[in-house]
């Protein structure tokens, strides 16, 4: 239905007006809140995922300064591995190898996050370990492509994305190497070189980074799909309270409008119809309303009050000028009359002169 057809009334237009336009309010309010408890929903779990970063982050620089003050017993940690590396074990499993700074901090983070069921890992190119490399082309593998860049031109150490296909919040932290990394990843031949080998005490060529550099970061991924299920739980259980009092504001508002404008608004249209069809000015619109309407009855009835004035001394005119006439065609008559007579007399005395 057109809402502006002419032939609809206008307390319908002015109702049907009215709820189109609060419906779009309340659909605009709506959306604009559900983005807004998304975007803050989804920042806090940035900010739970920045927690288990920086306990990562945190417990690497606890475990580099137990390195620095020798803590560690380093000849018995080699002996440790060798024993293992002899009994084919992975060097995953030596002490030597927990008590690297960067994988004491990702394991601790780890467990932290296992007891929180939050997914966390840690990410790198050119990483050693190829479980850690991200597949090329991929959402997460761009995601460490331009925090890297971010951090190669001086800006943050943290970035967040949320991958629009698995409708996934991934945070990145970077991890930068200090000179605790050096005996790992240093030069070599330089003083980092403790085997004089080029190769680092697990056995693995030395890279030559610099203390500084960027290599890879610490990564929390989690997914928005709780998120989702809260909004749309927010959105059913708001819904169950606006739409029903949507609908009683609407019905609220329809009888107030009719009360206030619909009755008086009618009797005014009858009072003017009946005074056109019966040709009646003596009649007068009876509407006591102290808004526009009786103001509008008001200058109505004193404008029919006027024509009925006018009309009278039209009226009243019209009969003078009739009363008037009347004497007029009297004395006419009368003039003819004498006329006649007098012409009578001057026949008499001409024939009285032809005698």
């Amino acid at each position: 239905m057109n809402l502006f057809n002419r032939s609809l009334g206008l307390t319908p237009r002015i109702i049907g007006l009215s709820m189109a336009v609060m419906l779009v309010v309340v659909a605009v309010n709506y959306v604009m809140f559900v983005r807004g408890y998304r975007d803050s929903a989804q920042d806090a779990m940035a900010q739970k995922a920045a927690a288990f970063t920086a306990v990562a982050d945190e417990s690497k620089n606890h475990a580099a300064r137990l390195n620095q003050i020798k803590a560690f017993n380093t000849d018995e940690l080699i002996a440790d591995y060798k024993k293992l590396a002899t009994e084919g074990k992975p060097y995953t499993e030596s002490r030597l190898f927990q008590t690297i700074p960067v994988v004491a901090g990702w394991t601790a983070a780890k467990a932290a996050a296992e007891r929180e069921k939050i997914d966390f890992k840690v990410i790198a190119f050119d990483a050693r370990n190829k479980n850690n490399e991200p597949t090329a082309g991929s959402f997460r593998a761009q995601l460490l492509t331009d925090l890297t860049q971010q951090v190669a031109s001086g800006g943050s150490e943290i970035l967040h994305r949320v991958d629009p296909q698995t409708q996934t919040l991934h945070y990145f932290r970077a991890i930068r190497l200090t000179q605790d990394c050096m005996m790992c990843h240093g030069k070599p031949g330089s003083a980092d070189d403790q085997l004089k080998t080029g190769k680092d005490l697990l056995g693995f060529t030395m890279e030559g980074w610099k203390v500084g550099d960027m290599h890879g970061a610490y990564e929390v991924a989690m997914p928005l799909a709780p998120v989702k299920a809260q909004v749309n739980s927010f959105i059913l259980a708001g819904l169950s309270w606006t739409v029903p009092m949507v609908i009683g504001a609407a019905v609220l508002f329809a009888w107030l409008l009719r009360k206030m404008f619909g009755k008086p608004m009618a009797t005014l249209l009858q009072s003017i119809t009946d005074i056109q069809q019966n040709n009646d000015l003596t009649k007068r619109v009876e509407v006591n309303a102290k808004h526009e309407l009786g103001t509008l009855a008001h200058s109505f009835n004193e404008l029919v009050k006027t024509l009925h004035d006018i009309i009278a001394q039209v009226s009243g005119s019209a009969h003078e000028v009739a009363s008037a006439a009347t004497e007029i065609a009297a004395s006419a008559e009368q003039m003819s009359a004498g006329m006649g007579q007098q012409s009578q007399q001057v026949a008499q005395i001409s024939s009285a002169i032809e005698e």
